[in-house]
């Protein structure tokens, strides 16, 4: 730092944020006792700072932010002015000779006090300047820190959609697959489902359905087209029909068609390993029934 002429800029925010040595800090106020033009820097520095401060986004600080705060300020030295002395009445001092050499005045007498009081001036100048410098730093410290939370807290809630996100898409990829697997599998049972003929009846083979279904995996992929509307509160029912002789149908979903009168059951949640002769369709109450209601509108085995 160079006091013999002026103080660089550098230092002089380093001195406005009391980041400079202890003894930098003293030969800095020192030299700017007697330089206008590094106090009139300094005092665009420390308004650069409090601007700065005022600007930015208030947040709550931290409570450790908080109590650093508090304590600096509990430490910074206070001016406490000097009282101005009582005029009291006196009778008029008596001539003094004259004498070569000077005068001295007591210590609490009028003169000394003044001459106190005007040595002291400047360190009344700095000391509210140096408040001011130290509740700009924290102001500035209160606003980063402040930040860095929120930046934190935005950086934690894209982490946590991301990987929402690539859960479903997971779950989806593995959904598409079980489907494409069963369509695919060579050993899948295939059947299709139509109107049962009666005897003495004409066929009506316009409403059909169509079942995949693997008992290894209990994977079922059933689609049905050209069915008839459905009454209010009703519903189509799938059921599969076990192998084994004497077994209940098992209910294997419940669908509704569209206008076209098309229908799918997807990947409905039957257990694993049960062998099927084949597939009945039947019409329901709403929510579908554990057990099938006749007539069976489709059949296939």
């Amino acid at each position: 730092m160079n006091t013999t002429n002026h103080i660089s800029p550098d230092d002089l925010y380093l001195f406005a944020m009391q980041l400079l040595p202890d003894a930098d800090m003293k030969d800095a106020a020192t030299h700017l006792k007697d330089c206008a033009q590094c106090r009139g820097l300094l005092a665009e520095i420390q308004g650069d700072l409090a601007a700065y401060a005022l600007t930015a986004e208030l947040h709550t600080p931290p409570a450790q932010a908080r109590a650093r705060l508090l304590r600096q300020v509990s430490e910074e030295k206070k001016v406490i002015p000097v009282a101005a002395p009582v005029a009291v009445p006196v009778a008029a001092p008596e001539e003094q000779p004259e004498h070569d050499e000077p005068l001295l005045h007591p210590r609490n007498s009028r003169v000394s006090q003044i001459d106190a009081r005007e040595e002291r001036e400047p360190r009344r100048w700095f000391a509210p300047t140096m408040a001011w410098a130290g509740w700009s730093i924290a102001a500035v410290m209160a606003v980063v820190a402040g930040m860095q939370v929120d930046q934190r807290k935005l950086v934690e809630q894209d982490l946590a959609v991301s990987e929402s996100q690539l859960t479903q898409s997971a779950a989806q990829i593995e959904h598409a697959k079980q489907v494409a697997d069963t369509l695919r599998d060579a050993s899948a049972m295939q059947v299709a489902l139509h109107v049962p003929v009666n005897a003495g009846s004409v066929p009506k083979l316009d409403p059909e359905g169509h079942a995949t279904y693997e008992p290894s995996t209990g994977a079922l992929v059933f689609v049905a087209d050209h069915l008839d509307p459905l009454q209010p509160q009703k519903t189509y029912q799938l059921w599969l029909l076990p192998a084994t002789a004497g077994e209940a149908p098992i209910p294997a979903g419940v669908f509704k068609p569209d206008v076209n009168g098309n229908a799918t059951v997807v990947m409905p949640p039957l257990s694993k390993g049960v062998a099927a002769r084949g597939f009945g369709v039947t019409v329901e109450n709403e929510g579908g029934s554990k057990t099938p209601t006749l007539p069976i509108v489709l059949s296939g085995t």
